[in-house]
């Protein structure tokens, strides 16, 4: 039906496909409609704004800038009106009757591919199709709007989705827009008042226009990244943090910055004050929340950051991704991976100045996120080069904080020092016992003292630092300086050692592989060490843990002797004694007892009773 003042047009095919897909496709955000409408709320304030800067004769030019969300619970009905720049009947017709975007029926084919994979793509919003998403909650939607031109007639806009719409004049005698929504009959949530305001502080609490229910104005129009770091006090920060990350406590600290090349952003960043307890679920809930043109987009983007730097939080805010942007298409998005580069870059240089200019501030961080910050040393190979820097390790020539660099344990090696040299354990008290380390403390070499599987890991991976090869003191191989070589040099032993050395191997034959002398060792009579060099036993074994053919073979360890030792030489008087096969075993769990752990329980037990009667 058609009148001079009425008229009924068809949805292009397109459209109507379109429709339907968007209604009958399962969407776990439906409520993103209200996200949608705002948003274009939003930039209809905009337009008139700028249109204001040169257009003296505006029509009701007087109106304040506003959005007004309307709920009627008895009609089930819910209206978003602004006071923007409004629709004539052709713009009206253009914006809402097609969808110009050469894109579109590929769009309609993904969708229907998605559909069929039961997917569940977050796709409202790409190619203009966000108004329609207000199909999944409403079964008749009216747009009533007046231009910012005077001249130009209001237009009312109706239609129930289903594959035509209907213009027609309308009374409409104020500037802007107003869509109301009739709610499906299931739909109820949307006309209540909490439920309403709480996806308004969700997805639009940033626009820069006020968003009124009733008298109340529901979102805070000015952000806090969009300040000037110098307008913005200290309690501020702290508030929006808590704000933002729905925290009680206070960040250890933050940093506030933009960018405006290759991309536009600007974000704040904060570091909590404590690391999140479960370091090692790599699926908990982590990234920065991403915001375009100040409209809300995703809550944990996890592709903003680094995984290694997923202790971040804060927000993100780019005028360079497209506000239709989906969950599908951010983790593909081109300026997406250039915002993550350049935080990235600003973040690892704020840490690099602290760690220079602040001391005690950058080793409260190093505490609590220290393993983070190896774990990107691990895996982000192109980051190394800045990550280094901020490694820190205790030693065997400090007793109390990491605060040893890489870089400061290079100017303190010794004379023609080929090496840095580290021992790992599972406590800093136990690896300060160690017989690995009685050489080195002998001619006053530091070695880095580490305590978690992932140092060695790391360590045992690096290319040489300024020259210096990573060895683990526990390498058979420790290309010792010249003049200190001699000192580990295996010694000419008496044949009774020799003996022993041979007794030891056969005793030992399923739990070693080599026996050698050495003088490394003062006050210990034994340690295991790796004569393939490499990565400790512990770690070794952790790798090797699990249901494979590897992991049924038991790792055999190296024996290294102290021939000077006084068991050591007892044994090798003992040799025909009818004891020397358990005195040999009690050997072996010797080593095992000073490398801080217990090989077999139950055996050393048995070897120790008989010693106690």
């Amino acid at each position: 039906m058609s009148t001079a003042a009425e008229q009924q047009f068809e949805f292009k095919t397109e459209i109507k496909e379109l429709l339907h897909l968007i209604v009958h496709t399962l969407y776990t955000h439906k409520e993103i409609f209200l996200r949608e409408l705002l948003s274009n709320a939003s930039d209809a304030l905009s337009k008139v704004q700028f249109e204001a800067l040169t257009n003296d004769n505006l029509y009701d030019k007087d109106q304040p800038l506003e959005i007004k969300v309307t709920l009627d619970e008895e009609n089930k009905t819910l209206t978003v009106e602004d006071t923007g720049i409004g629709m004539s009947r052709d713009e009206l017709i253009k914006h809402i009757g097609t969808i110009a975007h050469s894109g579109t029926k590929r769009f309609i084919k993904e969708l229907k591919e998605n559909q069929e994979k039961a997917a569940n793509p977050e796709l409202i919003g790409q190619f203009g199709v966000g108004f329609y998403s207000v199909f999944m909650v409403a079964d008749k939607v009216t747009i009533d709007t007046k231009s910012f031109d005077a001249e130009t007639p209001a237009i009312k806009w109706e239609s129930d989705g289903l594959g035509s719409y209907t213009i027609l004049e309308s009374e409409r005698r104020k500037r802007g827009t107003a869509i109301t929504l009739h709610l499906k009959e299931e739909e109820n949530e949307f006309v209540q008042k909490f439920r309403v305001e709480s996806l308004i502080k969700q997805y639009s609490n940033f626009l820069p226009f006020p968003v009124l229910i009733g008298e109340d104005t529901i979102n805070t129009p000015e952000a806090l990244w969009r300040k000037s770091k110098s307008e913005i006090k200290e309690e501020e920060y702290k508030e929006f943090y808590k704000t933002a990350t729905n925290a009680w406590d206070e960040p250890m600290f933050w940093e506030h910055f933009t960018a405006d090349a290759p991309v536009q952003f600007t974000s704040v960043l904060y570091v909590p004050k404590s690391a999140p307890y479960e370091y090692y679920n790599q699926d908990l809930e982590h990234g920065l929340k991403l915001y375009v043109k100040r409209v809300f987009i995703q809550d944990d983007c996890k592709e903003l950051v680094p995984k290694f730097m997923r202790f971040l939080k804060g927000v993100v805010e780019s005028e360079d991704l497209p506000l239709n942007v989906s969950r599908e298409t951010i983790q593909s998005n081109a300026v997406i991976q250039k915002i993550n580069k350049i935080i990235t870059k600003k973040f690892l240089d704020a840490l690099t100045k602290m760690a220079e200019k602040e001391e005690e501030k950058y080793l409260e961080f190093w505490k609590q996120f220290g393993r983070y910050i190896k774990e990107g040393v691990h895996g982000e190979f192109n980051l190394r080069e800045k990550l280094l820097p901020l490694l820190r390790f205790h030693s065997t020539k400090q007793t109390e904080n990491p605060v040893v660099t890489l870089k400061s344990y290079a100017e303190h090696k010794v004379t023609d020092q080929k090496a840095i040299y580290y021992a790992v354990g599972e406590s800093l008290d136990q690896l300060r016992r160690s017989p690995h380390l009685e050489f080195f403390t002998r001619n006053d070499i530091e070695v880095l003292l580490v305590t978690e599987p992932m140092d060695d890991l790391i360590l045992n991976s690096l290319e040489p630092f300024e020259e210096l090869k990573f060895i683990n003191v526990e390498s058979g191989d420790l290309e010792l300086p010249e003049e200190l070589k001699k000192e580990i040099e295996e010694p000419e032993v008496p044949e009774t050692m020799t003996q022993l050395k041979d007794k030891v191997r056969e005793v030992l034959q399923d739990k070693i592989t080599n026996v050698r002398f050495s003088k490394a060792l003062t006050d210990s009579p034994c340690r295991f060490y790796n004569e393939q060099g490499g990565m400790s036993h512990n770690v070794r074994r952790m790798m090797f843990a699990g249901p494979s053919a590897m992991a049924a073979a038991p790792l055999k360890r190296d024996l290294e002797l102290n021939p000077e030792h006084q068991f050591v030489k007892a044994l090798s008087g003992r040799l025909e004694t009818e004891s020397i096969n358990d005195q040999i075993k009690l050997l072996y769990h010797m080593a095992s007892l000073l490398e801080g752990s217990v090989d077999d329980a139950q055996e050393l037990a048995s070897l120790v009773l008989p010693l106690l009667r």
